[in-house]
């Protein structure tokens, strides 16, 4: 499958190794159509001076990486308007790739065959990303690397609920979508629970009204309510979630060097440049035109 991410937009994904790159017209996110790129004025220098020692690294398919991801969960993964997988994930994801001289390809799968640990453990790819959190008892079934994105998750509510904190879920119905840390959360609280299978069908409900609150991940909620003004945002949940890479738990090797490609992302700016650019960490200079936010399917965590 094609990941459709621009090595010429995003300096980050070029060959890593040894590498001084320009970090120049980051990509807005959220144009799916690809017709309305935003360009940052800011031009910065990264440094991504990766030197891996990928010995013991094996893969599925020879000169291959193989991503396992839920490819509905923008900004981390989602189809564009060419149907093209693009997103924060597979940016990092094809960093890995460059880094370990790989060519990426991506597995398309079911979110709680990822969070579960069939995927990799089915050997349908060599490493998960999916915005997954880290959690002990997936730590049972997988291997982590090291957290590559901090996330909490947030109350999301209609306008006219009159909902103002999660002390007034009682005895109303909340949305969540399963298999996620968010359902667990709703789950362990005791609230009226309703289940959705993506998120983006979560919003779907909210807006519909078959529930009166949803909780998810900020990741996922902030980026897929834009300004829509029917929703309010009325509450973060200190949850203290962190987002990992994900292996076989034989594959050591394969995590170690994940763990090295991450730190040296982190050390030269790359990583927080990826971020910048999906999740609107940066404010776009005086005069830049507003990003336009399309709201497509989501899932998460």
């Amino acid at each position: 499958m094609p990941t459709a991410t621009d090595t010429a937009e995003k300096p980050w994904l070029r060959p890593l190794a040894l590498a001084s790159v320009a970090a120049l017209a980051l990509t807005a996110c959220g144009d799916n159509d690809g017709d309305d790129d935003e360009e940052l004025d800011a031009e910065t220098e990264v440094e991504a001076d990766v030197d891996v020692d990928a010995t013991g690294v094996e893969t599925i398919e020879e000169g291959t990486l193989q991503v396992c991801t839920d490819a509905s969960y923008p900004p981390f993964e989602y189809y564009d308007g060419e149907g093209n997988v693009v997103g924060f994930d597979i940016d990092f994801a094809d960093a890995i790739a460059e880094a370990l001289d790989l060519d990426l390809q991506i597995i398309e799968s079911s979110f709680d065959g990822i969070q579960s640990g069939v995927a990799l453990n089915a050997s349908q790819c060599d490493l998960a990303i999916s915005g997954m959190t880290i959690t002990e008892e997936r730590a049972g079934n997988m291997l982590f690397s090291e957290p590559y994105l901090d996330d909490n998750l947030g109350l999301l509510a209609s306008v006219d609920s009159g909902i103002e904190g999660l002390e007034d879920l009682d005895g109303v119905s909340v949305g969540v979508q399963n298999a996620t840390t968010g359902a667990d959360y709703a789950l362990e609280e005791g609230y009226d629970v309703v289940e959705f299978d993506s998120s983006g069908l979560l919003l779907q409900g909210l807006e519909a009204g078959q529930v009166d609150a949803l909780i998810g991940n900020i990741s996922i909620i902030g980026y897929q309510t834009g300004e829509d003004d029917s929703f309010v945002f009325v509450e973060e949940i200190d949850t203290g979630e962190q987002l990992g890479v994900a292996a076989q738990l034989e594959n050591q090797d394969l995590i170690d060097a994940v763990d090295e490609i991450l730190a040296e992302l982190e050390a030269s700016g790359a990583l927080e440049e990826m971020e910048q650019t999906w999740f609107h960490s940066e404010t776009p200079e005086e005069g830049d035109a507003d990003e336009d936010e399309d709201d497509d399917d989501a899932d998460e965590d």
